[in-house]
């Protein structure tokens, strides 16, 4: 029987990422924006964007690859994080 529960294993999630293209350029910033919006959708992008929708430590795994996929040196930087 699992008897782990959520308070067991805390999760750190991201709330917003409105400067998180601070970084890169303008070009490397689009690039990455267009695989983000193809992977998360447009609706969820932009509630991730505003802080509206927790972002897991998945998908901020797979932000974090984009990133260096466009050739970016510094990881992203989320607005808050919070233990979730």
């Amino acid at each position: 029987m699992n008897t782990n529960t959520k308070a067991d294993n805390p999760q750190l999630m991201a709330q917003g990422m409105t400067n998180i293209y601070d970084e890169v350029s303008t070009s490397v910033a689009s690039a990455i924006k267009q695989d983000l919006m193809n992977h998360f959708g447009k609706g969820l992008y932009y509630r991730m964007k505003n802080g509206e929708k927790n972002i897991t430590p998945e998908q901020q795994t797979y932000i974090a690859e984009i990133f260096e996929k466009h050739g970016a040196t510094n990881p992203p930087v989320y607005d808050r994080m919070i233990t979730n």
